[in-house]
């Protein structure tokens, strides 16, 4: 038996200016990079030489980049951009009835600044029109996502040691 993928989902339509999403496409690699090195302040602050930090920032990279590849093989690879620049990345995957957020990262520079909000919104309309429940794990030391998805409306449904 096949079965035919589903269609990228498209991005949401309802961002305010002067936020974007697009489809991430090779020659965002460099950014998309960077973008996980931004969010891994904790792997800096081991003792240990920089560079070593570094080496495991990639290596964990190449780890994330691999796992979601394997366990969501269809899903949508977003970048969000500020007045077309790239200021962040979503990943989302459909389960069922479900669409999920599977990543959400957003350069320190620029979160708090409403582009969280948009997005999130953004898939809140976009899987209301599907009929869809729109579902995410967050980390449970990730207090200010853990505040914007509260205020958004989002609820736990579980926790464990990590989320």
């Amino acid at each position: 038996m096949h079965t035919i993928p589903p269609p990228p989902f498209p991005p949401p339509a309802a961002l305010p200016a002067p936020y974007g999403l697009r489809e991430q496409h090779a020659g965002d690699d460099a950014f998309a990079s960077a973008l996980y090195a931004s969010t891994r302040d904790d792997l800096r602050r081991m003792p240990g030489p920089a560079a070593l930090a570094e080496q495991l920032i990639a290596m964990q990279w190449r780890a994330q980049v691999h796992g979601y590849r394997q366990a969501y093989p269809l899903a949508s690879y977003l970048v969000l951009e500020r007045d077309g620049t790239p200021i962040g990345r979503l990943v989302l995957d459909r389960d069922g009835d479900a669409l999920r957020l599977v990543d959400i990262a957003i350069l320190p520079d620029e979160q708090g600044r409403g582009a969280g909000s948009a997005v999130l919104r953004g898939l809140q309309a976009l899987a209301g029109a599907q009929r869809l429940a729109l579902t995410l794990a967050v980390n449970r030391a990730n207090t200010g996502a853990r505040r914007l998805y509260r205020r958004l409306g989002f609820r736990p449904d579980a926790e464990d040691a990590l989320q």
